[in-house]
């Protein structure tokens, strides 16, 4: 099958706790099975590139083939356990990851380069959360190499943010949107102001920007000052794990089947309300295009011009 677009990323196994005792254990989850329910909403030529231990329960690998995923790229790791971890949510619905599984060996065993299809390479777009910035640099290289026309999002880890922005000031040249939630987006650049978080990443070579502001939807900017506000599509609110990463696939999807800017944003928050809408994987038998159309309309009513 040919592969259009890829998460580089990982998988992560969610036992899921609300403030009142309710819980949902063994769910799919992490960066990478988020990233592909967004980009689903668009496409069905999907490759997820993550590492796995042999514990992986068999119905996991059934449940993302039937939902249309490539797994040529899952790569089973030889005395690793598959990274779990607890998602506990507060009153106040802030959730708090602790992982119950080793944070080193979710380091040491990732997925690299070298585990990649040859298919995945020809895709048009890859999702990437994943790495330190070294790394980040060497797989984006290696990919630009192999396609000049490859779009890359880059949506920072949490270790990214300890890092220096001299890393930043190399990677981000070289990618087609990166998209930092507003806390990572003060962390990294140092400011707390849009237009003075936005102006220090576009001097450091990013063409785009999107600011994930959780229910108050997004900012996204271009280097060349256009910009947007785009409010959180309304829906019932099941879970809100993994609603960002939800994000990232779908702009990636818009802006690899080379839809404007804007378009490609408006997917994005499409594909969030969808992820917001279950645990895990959606049970679609296929996409939901109708809804997804619907729900474009009714935001591009609401989006704004943005003067920073």
């Amino acid at each position: 099958m040919t592969i259009d677009y890829v998460t580089f990323s990982n998988l992560i196994i969610d036992d899921i706790v609300f403030p009142d005792g309710k819980t949902f254990m063994n769910i799919p989850g992490g960066a990478g099975t988020h990233a592909l329910v967004g980009m689903r909403v668009w496409s069905d030529r999907l490759g997820y590139a993550a590492a796995m231990g042999s514990d992986l329960d068999a119905a996991h690998r059934a449940s993302l083939e039937r939902f249309g995923v490539d797994l040529s790229g899952l790569v089973l790791r030889d005395g690793y356990s598959t990274a779990r971890a607890w998602q506990v949510f507060e009153p106040d619905e802030r959730r708090i990851e602790i992982f119950r599984t080793s944070l080193d060996d979710l380091g040491r065993f990732q997925v690299t380069k070298y585990d990649l299809p040859d298919t995945y390479y020809q895709a048009r777009g890859f999702h990437l959360q994943w790495g330190t910035l070294e790394q980040l640099e060497e797989l984006i290289i290696s990919l630009r190499i192999k396609n000049h026309d490859l779009t890359i999002i880059w949506e920072p880890t949490a270790d990214n943010l300890e890092e220096q922005s001299a890393g930043y000031q190399k990677i981000l040249p070289y990618v087609n949107l990166f998209t930092p939630d507003m806390g990572e987006a003060e962390m990294i650049t140092g400011h707390s102001n849009p237009k003075q978080i936005c102006e220090t990443l576009f001097s450091w070579g990013v063409p785009l920007v999107a600011i994930r502001m959780g229910e108050k939807g997004s900012l996204v900017i271009k280097s060349s000052g256009e910009g947007w506000t785009l409010p959180a599509v309304s829906t019932a609110i099941v879970d809100v794990t993994g609603a960002g990463n939800a994000y990232c696939g779908g702009f990636l999807t818009g802006l690899g089947d080379g839809l404007s800017s804007l378009e490609a944003a408006m997917r994005a928050a499409v594909s969030a309300s969808f992820a917001l809408e279950q645990f895990g994987l959606p049970d679609w038998q296929s996409a939901p295009i109708d809804e997804a159309n619907k729900r474009l309309t009714w935001l591009r009513e609401r989006v704004k011009p943005l003067i920073l």
